[in-house]
């Protein structure tokens, strides 16, 4: 019986492992969230994500994009994730050009990228970076993931973690709750 259950969580933690996406393996992250969630909808009906019950959410549209935007206002900002997940009506390719832009982006910003890989994100070709840097008073995360979604359109996420405190369990938090984007 003990080794019916050794073998049974092994099993499970292998299962878990394999199901990781890749997002969750560059940053070491477990598939677990721990908020009520509730299901979001962009005003266009382009794409969903699920997202806790407490946070504050604002939608926006235009003719260009629609976005999603949510962050958990019950806490100090160094605590918080902030999350912007915009559905562009332009495509991209991860050329050379795209990535120096993101680079003068980060230098405008006085931020130095860290992290950044083409990826698969939700069936899909990916890139992710992640910069580092101060703005304002705090130090200062960003991690950028843009989503080839079709020809015609594309996903562009942010997550800004301000502040030193628990900065890769926030990433991890804003990554698994990204990972529950669905298109319409």
């Amino acid at each position: 019986m003990k080794n019916t259950f050794i073998i049974f969580i092994s099993l499970n933690f292998f299962m878990i492992s394999c199901n990781s996406t890749d997002l969750q393996k560059e940053f070491s992250c477990k598939n677990r969230i721990n908020y009520n969630l509730s299901n979001v909808e962009d005003v266009r009906n382009f794409f969903s994500i699920n997202l806790p019950e407490i946070w504050k959410i604002n939608l926006y549209y235009d003719n260009g994009l629609s976005s999603i935007y949510a962050a958990d206002t019950t806490v100090d900002l160094t605590k918080t994730i902030l999350l912007d997940v915009s559905y562009i009506h332009s495509t991209m390719s991860f050329d050379n050009n795209f990535k120096k832009k993101l680079i003068n982006d980060y230098e405008n910003m006085n931020l130095n990228e860290i992290k950044k890989k083409n990826i698969k994100h939700l069936d899909r070709d990916a890139y992710f970076s992640l910069a580092h840097g101060k703005k304002g008073k705090f130090n200062y995360h960003v991690l950028n993931i843009f989503t080839i979604v079709n020809t015609n359109n594309t996903l562009h996420t942010k997550t800004e973690i301000y502040g030193d405190s628990l900065v890769t369990e926030r990433l991890c938090k804003s990554i698994n709750l990204i990972e529950s984007i669905k298109f319409k």
